[in-house]
C-alpha cells in the first residue's frame, strides 16, 4: 500500500515537473523570437522619446499601411501589428488608429505615421547566420495650418537574422 501511494507521488511529481517545463516554454521573450515584433519596440521606444507639446498621451497617431521591401520576407501587416501594439503599450503613450495614406489628418494632434522598411544592403554571411541590414523609416505628417504641413522624420537601422525572417514569413504568411 505505500509503494502504491510513492508511485502515485512520484507520478504526480513527473506530471506537475513536465507540465511546469511546458509552461516556461513561452517565456522567452518575444523579440528575441520575432524581429519584426521587436523592431515595433524599438520604433514606438524612438517615438516616446521626442519631445511632445502637448505630450505624447494626448496626440493621436493614425497609421498608414506601411511599405517594406519584399527582399526582407517581412508581412507589412505583421510590421503595422508590431507598431500598433508596441504604441499602445508605451505608458502614457498616444491614441492609435488604423489610416489610408489617401486621408489627410484632420487634427493638429492627429499625426499620420508613415513607415517605410528596405533592406540597405547585401546580406552579410557569418559562420553561423547570414545577416539582412534593414533601415526603417517613420514620418510623422501633421496639418499645422491649411496651407502648411509639420513633419518629423525618424530611422532606425539594424539587421535582422534572416533564419529568423524566413521562419517568421513560414509561420505568418502573407494574406
Amino acid at each position: 500500500m505505500m509503494a502504491m501511494h510513492r508511485l502515485r507521488m512520484l507520478a504526480a511529481t513527473l506530471l506537475l515537473s513536465t507540465l511546469a517545463g511546458c509552461m516556461s516554454l513561452d517565456q522567452v521573450p518575444r523579440a528575441e523570437r520575432d524581429p519584426i515584433y521587436g523592431l515595433g519596440q524599438s520604433a514606438a521606444r524612438l517615438i516616446a522619446e521626442q519631445s511632445w507639446t502637448p505630450p505624447l498621451e494626448q496626440q493621436v497617431l493614425l497609421l498608414a499601411p506601411p511599405e517594406v521591401d519584399t527582399t526582407l520576407q517581412a508581412n507589412p501587416g505583421a510590421l503595422n501589428e508590431a507598431l500598433t501594439r508596441a504604441l499602445l503599450a508605451l505608458k502614457n503613450g498616444p491614441q492609435v488608429l488604423n489610416w489610408s495614406t489617401d486621408r489627410p489628418a484632420v487634427d493638429s494632434r492627429q499625426w499620420r505615421l508613415e513607415s517605410t522598411l528596405e533592406a540597405s544592403g547585401a546580406a552579410l554571411t557569418l559562420s553561423d547566420r547570414t545577416l539582412q541590414p534593414y533601415q526603417l523609416q517613420l514620418t510623422l505628417v501633421r496639418s499645422a495650418s491649411a496651407e502648411r504641413n509639420e513633419t518629423r522624420t525618424f530611422t532606425l537601422s539594424g539587421a535582422f537574422d534572416q533564419a529568423a525572417l524566413e521562419s517568421l514569413a513560414r509561420n505568418h504568411p502573407a494574406p
